[in-house]
């Protein structure tokens, strides 16, 4: 097989394996949490009554418990980024503060509408307890954003798919093997263009080899390790 062949066959893998690694990622990983929680989350915030509202979060707490999400875990890979605020712990007591606030409006609701307001004041007024609530869900991220399991999310992926919380060292280094395979490949075809022709290259040889030998074989091993590094670091995941 020709040089130039050999790097365009592997600018072929690199790239099929990019799109593996993304659809995997998408179509199974993402979609197994989406299903057990995300999608409960995401529910919780558009329903308009207080009671779907619970529904819907115990259903989501149920989710991280099937996905094996225990108070001991915590939303970070190295040890000093373990701290309370990141804990699963955290998550299950914020879940259940919110679920205590969704009672609350149930229990003024039951004793308003017993009492002598107007059923227009009323209706204001739950409008704007259902509003806070969703504005306790979306705390800390922009309004179109649910981030009630912001930790559950971040756990899910340190301890169930690992390589894919790592992802952007993957991207990077599949990024960086497709920049150098079609770098090697336009270098071997100019430089057996130009051996061909006979004529004198615009760049010396010589300078083309000491970049292809120091700068751009280098850069390529540093891909290949980027891509395998997620991997590696789920085997000795936390």
């Amino acid at each position: 097989m020709g040089g130039s062949a050999k790097y365009g066959l592997l600018f072929i893998l690199v790239l099929v394996a990019t799109i593996a690694f993304a659809a995997y990622g998408a179509i199974v990983v993402n979609f197994a949490y989406e299903r057990e929680v995300g999608g409960y989350i995401r529910n919780a915030y558009e329903v308009n009554k207080p009671e779907n509202m619970i529904s819907e979060l115990t259903k989501a707490v149920a989710g991280m418990r099937r996905l094996g999400l225990t108070e001991g875990m915590y939303a970070a890979y190295v040890p000093w980024e373990r701290t309370p605020d990141r804990s699963m712990e955290f998550q299950y007591e914020y879940i259940a503060q919110l679920i205590n606030r969704t009672e609350s409006v149930i229990l003024w609701r039951t004793l308003a509408y017993g009492g002598n307001s107007t059923p227009e004041t009323l209706g204001d007024v739950y409008e704007q307890k259902m509003d806070n609530l969703r504005s306790f869900m979306t705390e800390g991220c922009s309004d179109r954003l649910v981030c009630t399991d912001w930790i559950a999310r971040d756990v899910y992926y340190v301890y169930q798919a690992t390589p894919f919380y790592f992802g952007w060292l993957f991207g990077l280094g599949a990024a960086l093997g497709l920049l150098m395979s079609l770098g090697l490949f336009a270098y071997v075809n100019l430089a057996g263009r130009w051996r061909a022709a006979r004529v004198r290259p615009p760049i010396p040889m010589e300078v083309l080899t000491r970049v292809r030998r120091w700068v751009i074989l280098p850069l390529y091993l540093l891909s290949f390790a980027l891509m395998g590094l997620p991997f590696l670091l789920g085997l000795i995941r936390p």
